[in-house]
């Protein structure tokens, strides 16, 4: 796996926190008015943060070593 490792596992930790957040019923931390209703602005977030994960994983494995 190489380089890419660091980036793969923080994708999949972020994409898992997403599907966390639209989950509704178990109480959802950072949350202030409904903590157990499912947040999709939260998910939305943590969706990017994975797919953001995934482009600096793929530039990770192209980088040459020094």
């Amino acid at each position: 796996m190489g380089r890419a490792g660091l980036p793969i596992a923080v994708a999949v930790g972020c994409a898992l926190i997403a599907i966390f957040y639209l989950v509704p019923g178990p109480s959802h931390p950072f949350v202030g008015e409904d903590p157990t209703g499912s947040h999709l602005k939260h998910a939305l977030l943590f969706f990017g943060l994975a797919g953001l994960s995934l482009i600096w994983a793929r530039f990770a494995a192209n980088a040459k070593a020094k």
